[in-house]
């Protein structure tokens, strides 16, 4: 599977990855440029062969539907949001059509 991720001023897509970091520090896979540290794991969890999201370090700032991310099972589409901020992060999961 194929996920795209998009955030206020970035948009890269991984393919093939069983586990992408997305957060504040430089060694992450996708980079925020947020006022506080964050980090989220995507990774994929081949029990319900799909993947999750999880805030890494539990910040009550980064939300989903308004509420705070604990974990999250990523659907088609899924957007989050920063706490007092402007960046956003849009995580879209494409399936691979078999030929």
């Amino acid at each position: 599977m194929d996920i795209i991720i998009t955030s206020k001023n970035n948009e890269r897509v991984f393919s093939e990855k069983n586990i992408i970091t997305v957060g504040t520090s430089p060694a992450c896979n996708f980079v925020l440029d947020l006022d506080f540290e964050a980090m989220l794991t995507i990774q994929y969890d081949f029990a319900i062969k799909n993947y999750v999201i999880l805030n890494t370090f539990s910040n009550k700032n980064i939300l989903f539907r308004s509420e705070p991310l604990k974990r999250l099972e990523l659907g088609s589409i899924n957007k989050i949001m920063f706490k007092n901020s402007n960046e956003f992060l849009n995580i879209k999961v494409l399936q691979k059509i078999p030929a």
